[in-house]
């Protein structure tokens, strides 16, 4: 492996690199031109998610799409098929993100599948990733909708929290994601 080259030992013009950075576009131009704006909450949330390279930007038809879903009944939760897919295709939005999204716009037919809850319920790790096809994360949501429902029946949880009641079993239960093995 050779040594890394250290800029001041680059040759060339080192601004040409400018040229080349794309790092959240929409973003990056608006927190650059702040000026005299006061830091807000929310905004240093916005500078936090672009740290970290989460900044979700949905457009005004998206959070319509979201805001419809608001309609659904307990059970339906499959009708929002075409707006999860839309979800998931955003930059930022992956499966935990967009179930977050929707259990916070209707909890009582969406919650948030997270490592831990998904563990909870199901005795194995998470295995799904940001390569992970679109459809395969779709189906396994759904699925996980349903076993949810069929937990809360069983041992007359609340739907709306049982998310949370997962998220504390499995840590004081199973402990910590990094000791987790690999099991299915």
């Amino acid at each position: 492996m050779s040594t890394p080259v250290r800029a001041s030992d680059f040759n060339g013009d080192l601004t040409e690199f400018l040229n080349g950075y794309e790092y959240q576009p929409k973003l990056t131009p608006k927190l650059d031109d702040l000026g005299g704006v006061n830091f807000t909450p929310e905004l240093l949330n916005e500078i936090v998610l672009w740290k970290v390279n989460r900044y979700v930007s949905l457009d005004a038809d998206q959070l319509g799409r979201i805001d419809a879903l608001a309609t659904l009944k307990p059970g339906e939760h499959r009708a929002a098929r075409s707006t999860l897919e839309e979800l998931l295709d955003s930059h930022g939005v992956d499966l935990p993100m967009a179930s977050t999204f929707l259990r916070f716009r209707k909890p009582s037919v969406f919650q948030i599948i997270d490592r831990h809850a998904y563990r909870a319920l199901y005795g194995r790790k998470y295995k799904l990733y940001t390569t992970t096809p679109l459809r395969k994360k779709i189906e396994v949501y759904f699925a996980y909708i349903d076993e949810l429902r069929r937990l809360c029946d069983a041992k007359g949880l609340q739907f709306e929290t049982v998310n949370r009641v997962l998220y504390v079993f499995d840590k004081k239960t199973n402990g910590s994601l990094s000791k987790e093995k690999d099991s299915d």
